[in-house]
């Protein structure tokens, strides 16, 4: 006979329950894993690219560092806009950061210059191509056109070019500030001239030491009104136009003037002694082999030199007469616009 246990129907009952929600979970949980498959497969990426002068910046993406270093690739970068920058300690990133539009499978590629705070650039050209860049004096091997990029001290530099067989229209030399994280640009005109002691001419270049062993070189000081003087103790004249020359020294130094002493034959210790006894405070040169005194094919000495800032001969003294110093001095007034 047969007899109806509550306690069995209750235990069916249990039994298909668990049953049918672990089949339900089963389905459910492999329908979503397909789907998040689904998902994962077919999300659009790019890559992107990210190179830095020096290389060795940490690259971030959407605020995020990456934990790579330039220069180096971002994979699996999801489609769409992204910001992208780089680090580097002691260095300033230009530009800041850059927003690149990621395409599918595409390869996008991002560059950052990594300054130096206390550096900036200049760029100089000329209408005359390869000419020599000087900055404060003293010449650069690249010539122009040329940037200097990011390796110029910050702060006032005086910029001028010089090339041979050719003379400087005004302004012949330049003052820029240099900042960082920008370009100062100059542009010179060069004209040719013929070399020779005539107005207009320009003078051969030459490069001489002083008698603190520095070297000169001619050319470095376009831009500048130059006295060009021969002289030896030897030259009687030489010696009564010495204290003339340091006396004009004194009162145009500040307007920019130069004056280079050459003298054409003796050693250093004449000319330190002709220094310390007639209080010479401008440059004085050695021509110990007299090379630039014969390049200049000169006649005898003293001779006297004034050149505008532009390298051309503006004034032209052969011998010394005390009243001539005063000529010197009414073309000075003329070439400073006194």
């Amino acid at each position: 006979m047969f007899m109806y246990n509550q306690k069995e129907e209750k235990a069916i009952y249990v039994t298909g329950s668990i049953i049918f929600t672990v089949f339900f979970l089963t389905v459910f949980i492999g329908l979503c894993t397909c789907s998040t498959k689904n998902l994962l497969n077919n999300q659009k990426t790019g890559s992107i690219f990210v190179d830095s002068s020096p290389a060795g910046g940490d690259i971030i993406i959407d605020y995020a560092v990456t934990g790579k270093v330039t220069p180096d690739t971002l994979f699996a970068i999801p489609v769409g806009e992204h910001i992208v920058s780089v680090t580097k300690e002691g260095f300033i990133s230009a530009p800041d950061s850059l927003v690149i539009s990621v395409k599918e499978k595409g390869m996008d590629s991002v560059r950052f210059d990594l300054l130096e705070p206390t550096k900036g650039s200049l760029e100089v050209t000329s209408n005359s191509d390869g000419a020599t860049i000087c900055i404060d004096n003293k010449p650069k091997t690249e010539p122009t056109p040329h940037v200097f990029f990011n390796n110029i001290p910050i702060g006032i530099h005086v910029i001028s070019i010089f090339k041979e067989g050719y003379s400087n229209d005004e302004p012949a030399k330049e003052i820029v500030n240099i900042v960082t994280q920008d370009t100062a640009e100059v542009y010179f005109t060069l004209n040719p001239a013929d070399v020779g002691k005539a107005e207009g001419n320009i003078t051969l270049d030459f490069e001489l030491e002083d008698d603190y062993n520095i070297l000169h070189r001619l050319y470095a000081y376009r831009g500048f009104v130059i006295i060009i003087n021969f002289w030896a103790t030897d030259c009687p004249n030489c010696m009564k136009e010495l204290p003339y020359l340091q006396q004009i020294y004194a009162d145009y130094q500040a307007d920019s003037l130069i004056i280079l002493g050459i003298n054409y034959h003796e050693d250093l210790e004449v000319i330190q002694q002709t220094r310390q006894g007639l209080q010479l405070t401008f440059t004085l040169l050695r021509d110990t082999d007299s090379a630039v005194k014969n390049s200049y094919n000169l006649p005898g000495t003293p001779v006297t030199f004034l050149l505008d800032r532009g390298g051309r001969v503006y004034y032209y003294l052969e011998g010394f007469k005390d009243s001539w110093m005063g000529n010197l001095r009414q073309k000075l007034d003329e070439l400073f616009a006194k």
